[in-house]
């Protein structure tokens, strides 16, 4: 039996009829408004005991579970760093404080907004999801409503069909009795008529027109073709002139200077035509080495040109300028005027080129340096001949 059960036995037997004849003094007293109820003397003394037994529990258990001594190695405590090294870790945290703070800061933002797409990306899946299955539910919405009206789909069509096949067999029939037709088939007749006819017109009238329109086009594309040919027999004769007259000034036949002629001012050098003179052609041959008189007297009236003419025609500036870039040896007279030139000042000629080279970055360097050597280094006469 438990001590709780022998305490409610006692409390039973106490307050029971024969022990509040006994025992007056456990009877709870009546003054002044207020009930004192005396303590249970049993009771108390019982409780009591017990708390004692378990506090003197307690001391033992304390007693028997007390920690024993501590044996540790002596050892030097602190005194490892010196003061100034602390000093000096303690102002570098210091500085880096604010910076630190910022790191974390912005790592604290990037893991929010990493939560923050992460919350939107679920919350699309699940909206696609749904839609997925809204679209899905309607589909079989759709499936189902037609299955259950095919059959009276199938139905609808069977009657049409009886009915369509009724009527053409009664036609039939009518068209096979000797009756006239009447007016309402002779007005349908002449309105079949009617628009084939029309229709037939129509395509006549749209075959024609398809056939006059390709006999335009090809017409204007034979007078392209004559406006071109035109073009290019009159760009020949002007270049040919011009070349008669360069081979004329070469060979001494003319020995008056260039006259301005229209035919002089408007000089075309299309890449398609090529120059029928030897001293023009941009491609020679590297065996050619050695050239006579003649070559170079042209050679240096190509070059009193290109002063003059060339300045106001771009096409046979190209075209003189790569004459003289793929020519690798140049006359005796041009040779020794660039030697005298390169002798008396190769640091001009070089600040020169240098200019040119950053005024005309997309100029060839063998072309400026060939430019400024035949304008024995003005720097002036130079940029004034590429700026055109």
């Amino acid at each position: 039996m438990t001590d709780s059960e022998q305490t409610n036995e006692n409390e039973c037997e106490k307050n029971s009829p024969g022990n509040v004849t006994q025992n007056p003094q456990n009877q709870p007293t009546h003054a002044d408004g207020f009930t004192r109820i005396p303590p249970n003397e049993s009771r108390r003394g019982k409780l009591q005991r017990i708390a004692q037994k378990e506090e003197e529990d307690l001391r033992k258990w304390k007693e028997e579970n007390r920690p024993g001594p501590i044996h540790l190695p002596p050892e030097q405590l602190g005194g490892a760093v010196s003061l100034a090294e602390v000093r000096q870790r303690q102002q570098m945290e210091a500085r880096q404080s604010k910076l630190k703070k910022k790191l974390m800061k912005e790592e604290m933002d990037r893991k929010k907004r990493q939560a923050e797409e992460e919350e939107t990306e679920k919350m699309k899946a699940i909206q696609r999801e749904k839609a997925n299955k809204l679209k899905m539910r309607t589909k079989q919405e759709e499936e189902q409503r037609q299955e259950r009206y095919q059959h009276d789909k199938q139905t609808k069509t069977e009657e049409f069909l009886q009915k369509f096949e009724r009527s053409s067999s009664t036609v039939s029939m009518a068209s096979s009795n000797t009756i006239p037709a009447s007016s309402w088939g002779k007005c349908h007749e002449y309105r079949d008529s009617r628009k084939e006819e029309e229709n037939a017109a129509l395509l006549k009238m749209k075959e024609e027109q398809r056939r006059k329109t390709d006999i335009l086009e090809e017409k204007q594309k034979q007078q392209e073709e004559d406006r071109k040919r035109r073009a290019e027999a009159d760009h020949r004769r002007v270049n040919l002139a011009f070349l008669d007259r360069l081979e004329a000034r070469s060979s001494g036949r003319m020995s008056e200077p260039m006259t301005q002629t229209p035919e002089s001012s408007n000089v075309w050098l299309d890449d398609d035509d090529k120059p029928q003179d030897t001293a023009l052609s941009t491609a020679p041959n590297p065996s050619q080495v050695h050239t006579d008189s003649a070559e170079e007297d042209v050679l240096v009236l190509c070059i009193s040109v290109w002063f003059s003419v060339g300045s106001r025609c771009r096409c046979l500036q190209n075209r003189l300028a790569e004459a003289l870039r793929w020519r690798r040896v140049l006359p005796p007279c041009l040779s020794c005027s660039m030697n005298q030139m390169n002798q008396q000042g190769d640091s001009d000629h070089k600040w020169n080129l240098m200019k040119l080279q950053n005024r005309f970055p997309y100029y060839d360097r063998d072309m400026l340096e060939d430019i400024v050597k035949e304008c024995n280094g003005d720097y002036q006469q130079a940029y004034e001949l590429l700026n055109v």
